[in-house]
């Protein structure tokens, strides 16, 4: 997250600092939830992917290859 954090800050003609990825995706929402890698991968999968498809939408291999690395 540190280093996709980077990117999107880096982007500063697209997007910038204010277009971070903040802590709140990661608090479980139920007390019961284990913070587990299948956790995580729903993270990503469910809200952090289609957050960066709305902001690179015109760069679908940009997203893939965050995908891929977020993934690992």
């Amino acid at each position: 997250m540190i280093a996709l954090n980077e990117a999107i800050a880096g982007d500063t003609a697209n997007l910038g600092r204010g277009y971070c990825i903040g802590h709140s995706f990661f608090i479980p929402t139920d007390g019961d939830v284990e913070r587990s890698t299948t956790w995580y991968n729903a993270i990503i999968e469910t809200q952090i992917i289609p957050l960066l498809e709305e902001y690179w939408f015109d760069q679908p291999d940009k997203v893939n290859q965050w995908r891929i690395r977020l993934m690992a």
